[in-house]
């Protein structure tokens, strides 16, 4: 177990540069979606509302089908993970991931200030219900997963086009492992947001 740790501190320490890039990406991403309701229209945010009102009293009176929640989450997360996998084996994968954690980060951002523009006060109490920890894990999870398909997708650019003497099959690997551990993350994240989320929104309102 010390070894596990103390092997991940190394890990970190040696690519936190890459790490802290991706993790500003996602930042920006929730910052961009938390000022992005600033900036539609009026009736944009009353759709917005509208949709945010029938799932919060969805919850609340208690109507939600937790086996069809799951199923789209568990669908949604999954898709992600595998567009992922496969930007990663592809050589145009870096700037795509890229891309995608800023739309994650972004989506994020926007729910936060969504909820909090409805509910004014009592949305900061459901954004943190709704959102945490199931969201907050799930930008975790990108962020790691990212980080290893875009390195994998580097090795197999200079691999293919540099002709570097890269062992591929050991980062092919590395990227394999981080695939299903992140696998079941993902289906931890939707036990949480189809149980645990329902629970705490309930408290809250």
């Amino acid at each position: 177990m010390n070894k596990l740790i103390n092997r991940t501190k190394n890990h970190i320490e040696n690519q936190k540069k890459k790490y802290l890039f991706l993790t500003i990406i996602t930042v920006i991403g929730i910052i961009s979606g938390i000022l992005f309701i600033l900036f539609i229209s009026k009736e944009d945010k009353s759709l917005v509302k509208e949709e945010i009102e029938l799932v919060i009293n969805t919850i609340n009176n208690h109507k939600l089908d937790t086996l069809k929640v799951f199923f789209n989450s568990i669908t949604s997360n999954l898709i992600s993970l595998i567009c992922i996998y496969l930007l990663a084996i592809s050589i145009i994968g870096m700037p795509l991931i890229i891309l995608f954690l800023f739309i994650k980060g972004f989506t994020f951002g926007f729910s936060i200030s969504s909820l909090i523009n409805t509910y004014k006060f009592k949305g900061i109490l459901l954004s943190f219900s709704y959102l945490f920890p199931h969201h907050l894990i799930l930008l975790v999870i990108w962020i790691l997963f990212g980080f290893y398909a875009i390195n994998f997708s580097i090795r197999l650019f200079r691999y293919l086009f540099l002709r570097e003497n890269i062992n591929l099959l050991y980062y092919f690997k590395n990227l394999n492992k981080v695939f299903i551990i992140s696998l079941i993350l993902i289906t931890i994240c939707s036990v949480l947001e189809t149980f645990l989320s329902p629970i705490l929104i309930d408290l809250c309102i």
